[in-house]
């Protein structure tokens, strides 16, 4: 390849990738005002830790599938599909660690300053953020593969191309769901919890 013709598919991604930290920042600004944000503040403190550690699930699956699509293995439907289940189910088992991982860290951080947490807090803490990082696994991990195969297909590299795109949309992905979901469960007033 050449240098024009890598920069030209490196550059639209990236643009795309700050729009989405552009994105995500701005939902941020406008949730913290919830009242979820405002009482529970360990979710306040979950968001850098849950983005980070979500966004390296991200990036591994998309360098995983580029790897795979410069092999030569998304060329067929047959040596693709158990591929594409195989990582899709790895990358749901560990958004499910690192969310409650995530958890953890929040809650420790949040002891670490004085503050109390209660039991209430800690489920939803807990369940809030497995619940954004396996949705968002699942469906960033499904347009991932759309990506690879549909950047395989039209001749333009995967690696070029997937990477930036996991960032912008991961970490706006999983910002809205981790506020809509915990907001949801806020609003339950822990009714949620009977059901448990």
């Amino acid at each position: 390849e050449s240098s024009l013709s890598t920069g030209l598919q490196i550059f639209f991604p990236f643009i795309l990738a700050g729009l989405g930290m552009v994105c995500a920042g701005l939902v941020l600004d406008v949730v913290v005002e919830w009242e979820v944000f405002r009482n529970v503040r360990e979710i306040y403190i979950l968001v850098p830790p849950l983005l980070g550690l979500k966004g390296n699930l991200e990036m591994t699956l998309a360098s995983r599938l580029a790897t795979h699509a410069s092999l030569d293995t998304f060329d067929s439907f047959e040596t693709a599909k158990p591929l594409v289940i195989g990582n899709l189910a790895l990358v749901q088992c560990q958004a499910v660690v690192v969310g409650f991982l995530a958890a953890i860290v929040a809650t420790l951080m949040s002891v670490m300053t004085g503050d109390l947490i209660s039991m209430d807090h800690f489920v939803l803490l807990c369940s809030s953020s497995m619940a954004t990082a396996s949705i968002a696994s699942l469906a960033l991990g499904i347009i991932m593969v759309a990506v690879v195969a549909g950047s395989k297909h039209v001749g333009i590299n995967p690696d070029n191309v997937a990477a930036p795109i996991a960032a912008s949309l991961g970490d706006f992905i999983t910002l809205l769901l981790l506020a809509w979901i915990s907001n949801k469960m806020w609003e339950l007033e822990g009714s949620w919890l009977d059901v448990c």
